[in-house]
């Protein structure tokens, strides 16, 4: 008797595996799914979305398709790109979400809002500015996984590798609604058939309103983020030699004193990094400290000259605000938001290198 009510058992999950295994694959046939979503301005108040689903073909190869709409509301771009598609899209697995630039400087929290509120949408979703239009970007075939994934994966690559601050949806709004922090996103820019990070956008009150130079986002990424991985060129004074240099390892500090009076800021940034590339004839022990003495030079000098644009453009990306608050109980964020532009930054480099993987 047991042995038949466990075949009975074992018959009726099959069948219901079986059953549900066949209803999910319709499912998953039936549905477009959203990789890369774009907004960008358009007259008369309007905004126009761009919706990128890829298309898997028989021979394994992955192609486009794009869907684009206007709309005066974020939250119903989704639904009137609905109407052009023959099947259901869904944003579950969506990856990037690019705003053009002009959108971008007329302010983009709206938008960024209402991917918030969809539940289905992660938090870890990226963000990034497109120069001129993210629907011309979308448009395009990029990459052989598609689009929305190629595009997807500069920014990731570059975050993890390379000089990219993290700019995913959480981060965002995290530094939106924080005192004393103002948002970033990677600015992309359509080369030929590629893609490439053409610097940082700075928002300040929901809009874009200064940017960063791709050539400058190693310094600034030091002073926002302890991170291990990217490379610099560094070109030697009086000299037509060149190194290399690969981080290994940087970190950074934070120091408020007196915010209560007169605030004075300290940032300490610490760098260990491999010389992987010289161009000289060989490195000696005083190349080696000149290499160094010139890098920390480098690193003070070109942060506190950012620091100090950021302060006469009335931003704070790198979150010295919020470091102040965190640090002072008694903290006015009015008083530190009038005595901000005013304030004495100073940055200090310690830089340690190893002769580990040198190329002459």
């Amino acid at each position: 008797m047991k042995k038949i009510l466990i075949f009975v058992c074992v018959v009726i999950l099959l069948i219901l595996t079986l059953t549900f295994g066949n209803v999910e694959e319709e499912i998953i046939d039936e549905v477009n799914i959203v990789m890369a979503i774009g907004f960008d301005k358009v007259d008369e108040g309007k905004i126009k979305g761009t919706a990128v689903i890829p298309v898997f073909k028989g021979d394994k190869s992955i192609s486009d398709e794009s869907f684009t709409q206007e709309s005066v509301l974020a939250k119903e771009i989704m639904n009137v790109l609905q109407k052009k598609s023959a099947d259901p899209l869904v944003t579950g697995a969506l990856k990037v979400v690019l705003y053009g630039e002009d959108l971008a400087e007329k302010g983009i929290t709206e938008y960024v809002d209402s991917l918030q509120r969809d539940a289905s949408i992660g938090a870890k979703v990226y963000l990034g500015v497109v120069r001129d239009e993210a629907g011309k970007l979308l448009e395009q075939h990029l990459g052989n996984r598609g689009t929305g994934l190629y595009l997807s994966r500069i920014i990731e690559h570059n975050t993890k590798r390379r000089d990219v601050p993290e700019s995913d949806l959480h981060t965002f709004l995290f530094r939106h609604y924080a005192d004393g922090m103002d948002p970033y996103l990677p600015i992309l820019k359509l080369i030929g058939d590629k893609a490439m990070i053409d610097g940082l956008a700075f928002f300040k009150d929901n809009k874009m309103v200064a940017e960063l130079k791709e050539t400058e986002m190693f310094f600034f990424k030091a002073m926002v983020e302890n991170f291990s991985e990217g490379s610099y060129t560094l070109f030697l004074k009086d000299s037509d030699e060149y190194a290399s240099i690969r981080r290994i390892e940087s970190s950074r500090l934070i120091k408020v004193t007196e915010v209560s009076g007169e605030p004075k800021v300290n940032i300490s940034i610490f760098y260990k990094g491999v010389l992987s590339e010289f161009s000289g004839i060989q490195t000696t022990e005083p190349i080696i400290k000149k290499i160094v003495n010139q890098l920390e030079e480098t690193i003070e000098q070109k942060s506190e000259k950012m620091l100090k644009n950021f302060q006469n453009e009335n931003i704070d990306p790198v979150g010295i605000g919020y470091m102040a608050k965190t640090g002072d109980r008694k903290f006015d964020t009015k008083k530190w938001e009038e005595d901000y532009q005013n304030i004495e930054i100073n940055v200090k480099a310690k830089v340690v290198l190893t002769e580990t993987g040198i190329i002459e």
